[in-house]
């Protein structure tokens, strides 16, 4: 059983600055995504999402360094999983926008309105991920017995691969450039990840809770 303590107050306070990383990032694509936007103003907001996901770095390391305390191995391992889990976030948003500023990459713009929607419901599923954490440390025992917050993360991200799919379809719809088809299939790909990785941590909180009710 999870207790509340220093270290998952630390977890807490990395979860803030992921989000923080998933906020910048949200701006940096906005703009992105608009053919229009100036070179000056995506690279200063690319700095944002580097700088947070920086912070975001930080913070994993203080937990990590928090939990040199009497921890069951167990317990321990669970701990360090969730915030190395969560890091991947972070570093996953920094690798798109990377990707973005120094390829000169741009979205085709029929590609823009379905981008965005991706970000958001990767927020939303993130603040869902936020609420499943804190119950895992603050209502244990209500958690174990109702998991329904985690089925929400996993049905976020099929709205996500079903975004993905259509995008996929429409990469290859002209047959002319597919080195151009590929490099778009790539940064959806590497974008769509972000939600893979919160269901993927959702998965890990549900087997934590079967294996302390066994």
């Amino acid at each position: 059983m999870f207790t509340k303590n220093n270290s998952n107050t630390l977890i807490m306070k990395q979860l803030k600055d992921v989000e923080l990383c998933l906020v910048s990032f949200e701006n940096f694509m906005r703009a992105a995504v608009v053919t229009e936007t100036a070179r000056e103003t995506i690279k200063s907001l690319s700095l944002g999402v580097i700088e947070s996901e920086n912070v975001a770095d930080i913070s994993l390391r203080k937990m990590i360094d928090s939990l040199n305390g009497p921890y069951l191995p167990s317990t321990r391992e669970d701990l360090i999983n969730i915030a190395t889990s969560c890091d991947k976030i972070a570093n996953k948003c920094e690798t798109v926008t990377k990707i973005i500023v120094y390829q000169r990459f741009s979205f085709p713009a029929d590609f823009s309105e379905d981008v965005l929607k991706i970000v958001a419901i990767t927020r939303k599923q993130f603040t869902v991920l936020e609420n499943a954490i804190r119950l895992l440390f603050e209502k244990f025992g209500e958690l174990i017995k109702n998991h329904d917050i985690l089925d929400e993360i996993r049905a976020l991200e099929s709205d996500v691969d079903r975004i993905e799919e259509k995008l996929y379809e429409k990469c290859f719809d002209d047959q002319t450039d597919l080195a151009r088809s590929m490099q778009i299939h790539n940064v959806v790909e590497l974008l769509s990840d972000v939600s893979d990785i919160i269901e993927d941590i959702a998965d890990k909180i549900q087997i934590m809770l079967i294996s302390r009710k066994a």
